[in-house]
């Protein structure tokens, strides 16, 4: 099995340039910084793929390693799985869960949805976007270990994005889906194990298509959701009240021409603590548009660009990769995508910030693509890895282990 590292070494003074989901750690000093090397070890870990769009870095066998969720043939309907997660180098183990209908999305989330201690899985009954992308998609939660089905609900057609939160703070786990063929954004309340509640829909709202995340951000103890630069603030404890809406960035949502009009991904971060998240926008099918992010001061939304333009910029993660106390920009180029216009190099990019985001050194750490990059500390060693799948019509998944703490 091929391994390469790829080393970048990080100098003590960012270089000038423009301008969450895991804690900030404690910083590093200057001087241990300026020998430190952020190194990324690429391992291949899994092959004979097939559309594999809907995958998900998660513990679901509690040992500790990350194993990768998926379901794949996500264009003709497939079948939910996942990889068992290993430290030792080499193919990871094919594990496939015994669901007889044909399920796809474009995305796969899992948590713990009864609060018994284990990942459970959130995934759809379809038959997939290429299939008939108009056809409804029946939403279930898989219950770990027995994967025991409990349904949720339905979506009018293919589901492109789905988070899971507890919005209104019951300490249940609640679920939001995004549909592109009718730009339809639906919240399922759960109640109960068996019993979901459909609280709000908004149908045919402002070109909704992709990109989606979940977080607070106006302070008020309450998740919120960005969907294609939409805000949505969660009312707090009654879910059915209006949720209040508002237009971020206009260009975001306004694109008009064929299926790749206003496609996005979202990452919401709390990049200085003060309880409020920002919000980090990419285009993930066209080009020439910027890779940014938002911050409301006094009730007005300010662009913060990092890169200026950015094609095809189907992955968008913001962790600390460098270990020294600041939230980072992985940005990254769907391979496929980007060569239908015309590009010939696919950057992986982590945008290295410094002490209050205003400059971002920019290091690239490979140009061969990358199609929803997922982010995760996934042997427990205190840093963040990339999991890979190059663009959308891959055969081969690969993990980037960071090594700056082996």
């Amino acid at each position: 099995m091929m391994r390469t590292t790829l080393q970048l070494l990080i100098p003590a003074l960012v270089l000038s340039g423009i301008g969450c989901k895991e804690p900030k750690k404690t910083p590093i000093d200057l001087e241990a910084k300026e020998s430190k090397i952020l190194a990324f070890r690429q391992t291949t870990i899994a092959d004979s793929l097939t559309f594999l769009w809907a995958h998900d870095p998660v513990d679901l066998t509690g040992d500790g390693i990350a194993d990768l969720l998926f379901i794949d043939n996500n264009g003709y309907g497939g079948k939910l799985g996942y990889y068992q997660g290993q430290k030792e180098e080499g193919l990871w183990t094919k594990i496939l869960i015994d669901i007889p209908e044909e399920l796809a999305m474009g995305d796969i989330e899992a948590a713990d949805m009864d609060n018994d201690g284990d990942i459970d899985i959130v995934a759809a009954h379809h038959s997939g976007e290429w299939e008939a992308a108009n056809e409804p998609s029946t939403l279930f939660w898989y219950e770990n270990p027995n994967w025991k089905a409990h349904p949720i609900g339905e979506a009018p057609n293919f589901i492109k994005d789905v988070s899971i939160a507890d919005f209104n703070a019951d300490g249940k786990m609640d679920v939001v889906v995004l549909c592109f063929e009718v730009s339809t954004l639906r919240v399922f309340q759960q109640n109960g194990a068996d019993d979901w509640e459909l609280v709000q829909e908004y149908k045919n709202y402002g070109n909704l298509h992709e990109g989606m995340d979940i977080g607070d951000v106006n302070g008020d103890g309450f998740m919120d959701i960005v969907a294609g630069a939409h805000l949505f603030h969660s009312p707090g404890k009654d879910l059915k009240s209006p949720w209040k809406a508002e237009n971020i960035d206009g260009k975001w949502n306004d694109q008009t021409g064929d299926w790749s009009r206003n496609g996005t991904k979202i990452f919401l971060r709390d990049l200085d603590g003060d309880t409020k998240s920002e919000v980090f926008v990419s285009h993930s099918e066209r080009a020439g548009f910027p890779l940014s992010y938002y911050k409301n001061s006094n009730g007005l939304w300010k662009e913060i660009i990092i890169a200026d333009s950015i094609p095809a910029c189907h992955t968008l993660q913001v962790f600390d990769f460098d270990l020294d106390g600041d939230f980072d920009v992985l940005a990254g180029v769907n391979k496929s995508r980007a060569q239908g216009l015309g590009y010939d190099t696919f950057p992986i990019t982590i945008f290295l910030s410094n002490e209050n985001h205003s400059q971002w050194e920019t290091l690239v750490i490979s140009e061969e693509g990358i199609y929803n990059g997922q982010v995760v500390d996934y042997d427990n060693d205190g840093d963040m890895d990339i999991f890979r799948y190059q663009t959308h019509d891959a055969v081969t998944y690969q993990l980037f282990e960071n090594t700056l703490n082996n």
